[in-house]
């Protein structure tokens, strides 16, 4: 008798279970998951060609900060419930780094099928492939412009960029002036833009060196932002700016020195940033012979190039 119960208790609860799993909602795949950063093979051209680059390198390149578009069901009224994914080039993890003279990061997107071509030519024979290897990215996003409005004084002045990295994306910009760019001038471009990158991964510390180059130690006398001047009396006396270890000075003084001999000069000396700057930038826009042979008669910007090569070189820049 008690074996009969149970075996009809058993029965009893199989019933709810089948009943309970029949009454489930078919189920669907989920999107929530789904990597937009994955770039998958498309009949059109464009897509196509991000496709290849993206086999070759591994780093998905957009031509539009909407990545991906979904439907995801239908809302109260059966209108179809649309997804759109974008990239937010101001996106940050935690707490944005403050920097008040900043008003807004804009861009605009390119429209001509043949500027979004070149820009991914340029990106596969340019500058993919001189990216360190340990540089990594989300994605490259290129556009027509790139630009930040700042706070200059009282005014807000437009500053256009050739590249911004944030969290999410690479932003390249002005994308249609490199489609009409040479060779020559789009390997310079490139270098532009590593130089860009580069300098962000430099610290105070790796770059006490470089300063110390423009520093003598008799005057206990830093050459930074200094005004040079044919004074007799003058700590700096006129001379070209190599002859300090600059590749250049406040532009603000060429017009006054035209003509003139170096002797005769009158110019302020350059701040740490910009110095470093041009330094950073002249690495990536020549090569190491053509710098040595500019500068062969400059021992201090020579000594400083030594310094910066190192550094890059250490970063994986080639």
């Amino acid at each position: 008798m008690m074996k009969d119960m149970e075996k009809y208790i058993w029965f009893i609860l199989a019933c709810f279970l089948t009943v309970g799993c029949s009454d489930e909602n078919e189920l669907k795949p989920s999107s929530a998951d789904r990597d937009w950063f994955v770039i998958e093979d498309s009949e059109d051209h464009i897509g196509h060609e991000r496709f290849l680059l993206y086999e070759k390198y591994g780093i998905p390149v957009f031509v539009n900060d909407t990545i991906g578009v979904e439907e995801r069901g239908v809302d109260y009224y059966g209108n179809p419930v649309m997804y759109y994914c974008t990239l937010d080039i101001n996106y940050t993890v935690g707490a944005p780094v403050t920097d008040n003279g900043l008003q807004s990061r804009r861009y605009s997107l390119l429209e001509s099928l043949e500027d979004q071509l070149a820009g991914i030519s340029f990106l596969d024979n340019y500058l993919i492939p001189a990216l360190p290897e340990n540089m990594y990215f989300n994605s490259i996003l290129l556009l027509d412009s790139l630009y930040e409005m700042r706070m200059n004084g009282w005014a807000v002045e437009r500053k256009d960029l050739n590249v911004y990295q944030g969290t999410l994306t690479l932003a390249i910009g002005q994308v249609k002036s490199i489609a009409k760019m040479t060779p020559e001038e789009q390997n310079k471009h490139k270098g532009l833009i590593l130089a860009t990158l580069a300098l962000k991964q430099l610290d105070e510390e790796q770059l006490s060196d470089f300063y110390m180059v423009s520093y003598d130690p008799v005057k206990k006398l830093s050459y930074y932002q200094q005004m040079v001047t044919p004074s007799p009396s003058a700590a700096m006396p006129s001379a070209k700016c190599e002859v300090y270890g600059f590749l250049d000075y406040d532009s603000r003084y060429y017009a006054m020195n035209e003509g003139k001999d170096p002797s005769q000069w009158i110019y302020y000396t350059l701040t740490k940033a910009n110095d470093l700057e041009d330094f950073v930038l002249a690495y990536f826009q020549y090569s190491e012979k053509e710098f040595k042979e500019l500068y062969a008669d400059y021992p201090l910007v020579l000594e400083k190039y030594e310094i910066i090569k190192t550094l890059m070189t250490d970063f994986g820049y080639m």
